[in-house]
């Protein structure tokens, strides 16, 4: 007998998420300084003041328990979002509650519902559980609702639903999601990934903080301080559901999952509304930015609701992205999300945009030059 027959096959079948490089160990390996990473979607102005510092408060402490209820977040959070504190859990980023939702509801043999170009992260963690995921395709990049609702059927469990998209910083609007939570039975959990929602313009967007406080105990929303409040290193983010929900969740829950430096930055960061007005404000006037460039370039982009855009790039993404760190840039190929010829770059300070452009504009140069 191998070690290998203790192996549970649907988890050997997994292919693992891949984390992009370190940027020192970019410089390292290429021998040059000042390289710029716009590849997953941090905020580049860092953590808010506030926040730092409650950090350096809260390390004082580094040799204490965390607070296993998260009680001084929850209870801030529930006074921004006017929800009850029961209503909220505490995660080790959103991805922690993603897994304490599939190990809560999913048995083998179950089904998961989402978008075939969506995060990455809802089919890795159902296949954990032995779960079927069904990838529905998209329609003009965007999640087609209609045939998710389509696609339900007695067996499925969770939909996962990424608003805005990642990585096509599309979104669906208020008529698209009222007309498919009618059709949505309630056995059904419906999960609305909200990770961007600070970034949105549009006015048709939803606000699925109302859906989630009328009557619909299975409406669950994710957000994350990781975007917007610059926290990500820290894993911070919560779930917003039916106290129902929120307290079953808590069963599968870790205790002091989530540590007291990142509780008390996050709680902190809540009360920087001015950094958040400026972290808006900066990745709207970037986005427009890289729009401009893309229309001189002659590529075609996605219009994004994120702190991302989305731009088809022509041949092999994945190669440009190689090109690319030669010139001290890094961004994100999309062949993982099979897009081939697409790369994603994160919306940055302005002289982080124009070394993009610079380098981006060069790369395309050196491959015409090639061919």
């Amino acid at each position: 007998m191998t070690m290998k027959n203790l192996f549970k096959s649907f988890i050997q079948a997994i292919k693992p998420y891949q984390p992009g490089k370190p940027i020192k160990e970019v410089e390292r390996e290429l021998g040059i300084r000042n390289v710029v990473k716009l590849a997953s979607n941090e905020n580049p102005l860092g953590p808010s003041r506030k926040a730092l510092w409650a950090m350096r408060r809260a390390i004082r402490e580094a040799h204490i328990y965390p607070d296993g209820a998260c009680f001084y977040l929850v209870r801030r959070l529930a006074q921004e979002l006017s929800v009850a504190e029961n209503q909220l859990i505490i995660g080790n980023g959103s991805n922690e509650i993603i897994e304490l939702l599939t190990r809560g509801f999913l048995s083998e043999g179950d089904e998961v519902i989402s978008a075939e170009m969506s995060f990455l992260v809802y089919p890795i963690i159902t296949q954990l559980c032995g779960a079927k995921f069904i990838n529905v395709p998209m329609k003009n990049y965007r999640y087609d609702l209609k045939a998710i609702a389509d696609a339900v059927t007695e067996r499925t469990k969770l939909i996962f639903i990424a608003n805005p998209n990642n990585p096509t910083g599309t979104y669906v609007n208020v008529q698209e999601v009222e007309e498919f939570l009618a059709r949505v039975p309630k056995s059904a959990l419906v999960i609305f990934d909200e990770a961007y929602v600070d970034f949105v313009e549009a006015k048709d967007f939803p606000h699925m903080l109302f859906y989630v406080k009328t009557d619909r105990p299975n409406l669950i929303l994710l957000r994350t301080f990781s975007k917007s409040y610059g926290l990500a290193g820290l894993r911070v983010g919560y779930a917003v559901a039916h106290a129902d929900i929120i307290g079953y969740l808590h069963k599968v829950r870790q205790p002091f999952n989530v540590n007291s430096i990142a509780q008390a930055a996050a709680t902190a960061a809540l009360d920087d509304r001015f950094f958040l007005w400026r972290t808006k404000r900066l990745v709207d006037s970037g986005r427009r930015y890289l729009y401009r460039h893309f229309k001189k370039l002659g590529l075609e982009y996605l219009p994004s609701q994120a702190n991302f855009v989305l731009v088809k790039v022509g041949g092999d993404g994945d190669a440009l992205c190689r090109a690319m760190l030669k010139h001290g840039m890094i961004v994100r190929p999309m062949g993982g999300y099979k897009l081939p010829d697409w790369i994603r770059v994160t919306v940055g300070r302005r002289s982080q945009n124009a070394h993009f452009v610079r380098a981006l504009r060069a790369c395309l140069r050196e491959r015409a030059a090639t061919r």
